[in-house]
């Protein structure tokens, strides 16, 4: 009965900082019922191992015979709980098999942090509390817990997984923590667990320490690439948006020569056929928006452009000189970024009548106000920095739009808020003094 109740705990100390570290992620279809009947299949099969377990070490081993086969029983048993362990993230994440048994050394790491702390405290009280106590097991196993989710999970997970750069490095951690505990089984087995202890902590949070900030380092790579592909295919929707309003400019300037032939010609058919062609020209040309910059300029032209092949009003009331303090591409992909968002939630509206996108930029007493208004069906769900969650599958690339305009907007000093109200969206843009800068 003791052997089978320390099989059940020794389980559950595994499980707790495991669950910890798997929270964030991102989890399979039907994947925690799979999780769940592989923890509960392995539990039965641990229950019916104290036989053989005591057989061997309870009698042979005791008496010195048969070392080696009781040595091997042991290695089973630890083997049968990791690999219910490493099974159960594997079916329970959207993780790979080398994720799976990454993510357990991790928890492994947490749980024996914990576990050494237990023989620390019953070695310097002489026994009276034994590391099985609940004064000591209970925060213990709530310690694993709370530090493998808050201090680890939370601040490394990124997009549902952890961010597994170098092969190299994480196989390092992998192997360091089976010498741990092949350290750890000798060491107790000759007497010396207190000591052991000592080193197995600082060598498990150094550990820990040195794979959450590889995995930080290796998330602010993943968001710098993002940002950069970002950032070129802006650069070139940007030089293509500019070449595209220098050709409706010369149409206009052609249209002043072609009015110049029309009160010339004779003939009524070529007439008409040259007014058609001049009618198509100018209605490009109305949604041409001047504002003061010719950067803004640019970008609302465009989208502008979009919104009359996607029968949506556009309205703009802005003085882009209020502007003059940003740079060209910030400008362009700031307003690129938010107007996308407004064309996409338009899009969604089946009653094109009720298609429409506001935007105002004014001054108000030193501070520059930018309000970007539209339509929208449904409510917004944020994430932890009180941004709005996309609703598009490629949470990569869209995701990243909204954090580019905050960035852009909080680079300025300004300060950015997005909410809804009465079935609008409403994208609201603060600089205190913008010209001061």
């Amino acid at each position: 009965m003791e052997v089978t109740s320390f099989n059940f705990l020794y389980m559950l100390e595994m499980l707790l900082p495991a669950i910890g570290l798997c929270i964030p992620l991102k989890k399979r279809k039907h994947g925690m019922g799979k999780a769940m009947a592989i923890i509960i299949v392995g539990t039965c099969l641990l229950g019916v191992l104290p036989i053989f377990y005591i057989k061997y070490y309870g009698t042979e081993m005791q008496q010195g015979i048969l070392w080696v086969e009781s040595v091997i029983l042991m290695f089973v048993w630890f083997v049968l709980i990791w690999a219910i362990l490493i099974f159960s993230i594997y079916f329970c994440t959207e993780s790979s098999i080398y994720e799976a048994m990454y993510i357990f050394a991790l928890s492994y790491g947490v749980e024996h942090i914990f576990y050494c702390i237990r023989v620390l405290v019953e070695h310097f009280t002489g026994g009276i509390i034994g590391n099985k106590h609940p004064l000591v097991y209970i925060p213990c196993l709530a310690g694993s817990f709370l530090l493998a989710y808050f201090w680890f999970a939370k601040g490394t997970v990124y997009e549902g997984k952890y961010p597994i750069g170098a092969i190299s490095a994480t196989t390092t951690s992998v192997v360091l923590m089976g010498i741990v505990w092949g350290l750890s089984i000798v060491m107790d087995y000759l007497g010396y667990a207190h000591i052991h202890s000592i080193y197995a902590i600082l060598c498990c949070l150094f550990i820990l320490t040195n794979q959450r900030e590889q995995m930080k380092r290796e998330t602010e790579r993943i968001e710098f690439s993002q940002k950069e592909q970002l950032w070129e295919k802006t650069k070139l929707r940007y030089e293509m948006s500019k070449e595209s309003i220098a050709v409706v400019n010369q149409h206009y300037h052609d249209m002043k020569h072609q009015l110049m032939i029309l009160s010339t010609m004779s003939d009524e058919d070529k007439r008409k056929a040259k007014l058609q062609d001049m009618e198509s020209k100018i209605a490009a040309y109305d949604a041409v928006v001047r504002t003061g910059n010719e950067y803004l300029d640019t970008v609302l032209t465009e989208k502008k452009l979009t919104c009359q092949s996607n029968q949506i009003s556009m309205s703009c009331i802005a003085d882009g000189s209020q502007l003059a303090f940003m740079d060209e591409l910030d400008l362009y992909t700031l307003f690129g970024n938010a107007l996308d968002n407004a064309i996409e939630a338009n899009r969604k509206i089946s009653n094109v009548h009720e298609r429409w996108i506001s935007v105002q930029i004014q001054n108000k007493k030193g501070i520059l106000l930018v309000e970007i208004v539209n339509p929208y069906e449904g409510s917004l769900v944020y994430d932890s920095n009180h941004m709005p969650v996309t609703s598009k599958q490629d949470t990569g690339s869209h995701g990243f739009g909204t954090k580019s305009m905050k960035n852009i907007v909080e680079h300025y000093g300004g300060q950015m808020v997005i909410k809804t109200e009465q079935n609008k969206y409403l994208l609201r843009m603060i600089f205190q003094n913008p010209h001061g800068r």
